[in-house]
This record gives C-alpha cells, structure tokens and sequence, in this order.
C-alpha cells in the first residue's frame, strides 16, 4: 500500500509540473502546452488541486510505512 501510494503522488506531482508548465507556454503558442491544456482545462487552470492530492497521497504513503513498522 505505502509503495503503491507513494508512486501515486510521485505521478500527481509530475502531472502538477507538466501542467503548471502548459499554463506558462500556452501564451507562446506552444504545441505541447495546447494539447495538455485542451485535455483538461481545470487543471491547466489550477494545477495545485494535482499537487494537493500527491501531498495528500505521499501523507498515506509515509502512514502507512510507519504503522507497518510500529508492529
């Protein structure tokens, strides 16, 4: 579980990046940034909701591996 949550945030936050990084070039007329940001608007608009669920998700990573160790 920890492992797999902990590669789960690891893709959100890479997600977060790529389309924190279309907002920016999609004035520049970028390809790229037009395709990323033509498939998902809200996040092109708000890419910190992705940033929030990686932290959330790294939060129960890190639980989980810490409670495994406990017992």
């Amino acid at each position: 579980m920890a492992v797999i949550s902990f590669l789960l945030a690891i893709l959100l936050g890479g997600a977060a990046f790529v389309f924190k990084e279309a907002a920016s070039q999609i004035s520049m007329g970028t390809f790229w940034a037009g395709e990323v940001c033509s498939a998902s608007r809200m996040f092109c608009h708000h890419p910190e909701y992705l940033a929030y669920a990686g932290f959330t998700l790294m939060t129960v990573a890190i639980g989980t591996k810490l409670s495994n160790l406990a017992h």
